[in-house]
């Protein structure tokens, strides 16, 4: 029996191992033994957990200029009413800790051991820090966490909470970065259901607003929440534009490779590249919802001061029996009576209205209309088209350039691109009748007609670029709220 655990027991040794040695610099500082200017003793292993959560923070925050200087700052910051160093001892002191998980030498840590599944020596190698930037002015090297470094950080505590989305970008870049797609793809999965529950938790502290803000002091805290969620999303947006970019680019290098292997990890980035653009467009729209949250938020106060004062203020007791009981001059009766009267309107004739159209001739009186006058209605119908033909071919282009290298997109994207722009586009008619024509002459393409005079065919300047392809726009069944005005169904566009 014993013979037969001992493969049970020994095996994925080297991992359990590695599990077990991934602590080893934090116990390794934990040796150390420094005192303060008290003669108190320093936890450097304190310290240590400090720099890997300081590095993590700065990694979610997108700073990359962060060396032994801000480090010490840092360490200085948090223990400032526990331990009395001056700024150099702190610099010593974090230049030991960096040194610690990153030594000297600048060669990652490697730890040898007896591997008892393999039954041969093996070694382990740790990157907790690594070294990015170099300020050749300064003298000064920067650093950043690492993937040991991060296991580590997420080894002390689970982050379910605001940082989960960061924290599967970076685990998304790595599996790009390492060529595993299929987890990339499963990786995106997870961040959906992140934006997903980031909406859900903004529409709980919406409710939260209207049912508890009473003071100044609650709406100044929820602001807070809010800016700081805000920036959150914003840090988190600017990530997933550079994991977007970093698609794209790979995209390109595999577009040429004709070996099998290759052509299914370009598809499988195709297939990236469209789920992160979805999760990227659902997130972007949870900036809007952070807008609405902080108007709500002043809303909610302006509400709660007035229905306060409502409560407080008595008719009968603060403005009638002042009246009757008191006897006041008729000009302190106007003043008490006027916040109660409604504001005085009066009908006048504006001096304007002399410069309205007027009509000289009878037979503009009785709207006859004259040869002439058709010959202008016909020149003013052509500049109109002429100016809507153009508008068009330029609303296409855009379109075009926007999803370069994509054979499908819908509107909602297309809409929400526009719109993170503040784009006029969207306020005019005109966009969405472009839409809607388009749909209704589907499928267009370059030698596409219509049963209408060449002058007059709108779509012109459309089909000249398309350049030979074929742009088929189909019905999706939801709808689009694009602003207070306008609502279009979506839109599926397959361009081949």
């Amino acid at each position: 029996m014993e013979h037969s655990l001992k493969p049970i027991i020994t095996k994925d040794y080297k991992e359990r191992f590695r599990r077990i040695q991934l602590f080893e610099p934090l116990e390794e500082l934990a040796r150390k033994s420094r005192t303060d200017g008290n003669g108190k003793v320093i936890d450097i292993k304190s310290l240590g957990l400090f720099t890997l959560l300081f590095f993590f923070e700065m990694k979610l925050m997108r700073e990359r200029k962060t060396g032994i200087k801000e480090l010490a700052q840092f360490l200085q910051h948090v223990t400032e009413s526990v331990y009395k160093l001056d700024e150099k001892q702190w610099e010593d002191m974090a230049r030991l800790i960096l040194t610690t998980f990153r030594p000297g030498t600048g060669k990652k840590r490697i730890v040898t051991f007896y591997n008892w599944e393999t039954g041969h020596e093996d070694e382990i190698i740790f990157s907790y820090i690594k070294a990015t930037d170099f300020d050749a002015k300064t003298n000064r090297q920067f650093y950043a966490l690492d993937d040991d470094g991060l296991e580590l950080v997420f080894a002390t505590k689970e982050y379910f909470q605001e940082f989960q989305l960061s924290i599967h970008q970076l685990m998304l870049r790595k599996l790009l970065e390492k060529g595993e797609f299929s987890g990339a793809l499963r990786q995106i999965n997870e961040m959906r259901m992140d934006v997903e529950t980031i909406s859900d938790r903004m529409l709980q502290l919406e409710h939260e607003i209207k049912r508890n803000i009473i003071s100044l002091e609650t709406q100044n805290r929820f602001l807070q929440v809010i800016e700081d969620r805000n920036y959150r999303l914003q840090l988190e947006n600017e990530e997933f534009q550079e994991l977007q970019q970093f698609v794209k680019e790979t995209k390109q290098m595999l577009y040429y490779q004709t070996e099998r292997q290759e052509k299914d990890a370009y598809d499988l980035l195709l297939q990236i590249e469209k789920e992160l653009s979805l999760v990227h467009s659902q997130h972007r729209d949870l900036f809007n919802q952070g807008l609405l949250l902080k108007k709500h938020a002043l809303e909610a106060a302006e509400e709660a001061l007035y229905y306060v004062g409502v409560d407080q203020f008595n008719f009968d007791q603060d403005i009638t029996s002042t009246i009757i009981s008191t006897p006041l001059p008729l000009e302190s009766m106007k003043g008490i009576v006027a916040p109660f009267l409604t504001l005085e309107k009066k009908q006048t004739w504006s001096l304007l209205s002399i410069f309205a159209p007027q009509s000289w001739s009878e037979e503009e009186q009785s709207g006859t209309s004259t040869r002439f006058a058709e010959i202008l209605d016909e020149e003013a119908q052509e500049q109109y088209a002429k100016q809507i033909r153009a508008l068009y071919g330029e609303m296409m282009v855009r379109m075009l350039t926007d999803f370069e290298g994509e054979k499908e997109w819908t509107l909602q994207t297309w809409i929400n691109q526009l719109n993170a722009e503040h784009h006029p586009w969207l306020e005019k008619r005109q966009f969405y009748d472009f839409i809607l024509l388009c749909h209704q002459r589907s499928p267009l393409s370059a030698g596409h007609h219509v049963e209408e005079e060449g002058s007059q065919h709108l779509l012109d300047k459309v089909l000249e670029q398309l350049k030979g392809k074929t742009l088929d726009v189909q019905e999706l069944p939801e709808l689009i709220k694009v602003n207070d005005r306008f609502e279009i169904q979506n839109m599926l566009f397959i361009y081949k």
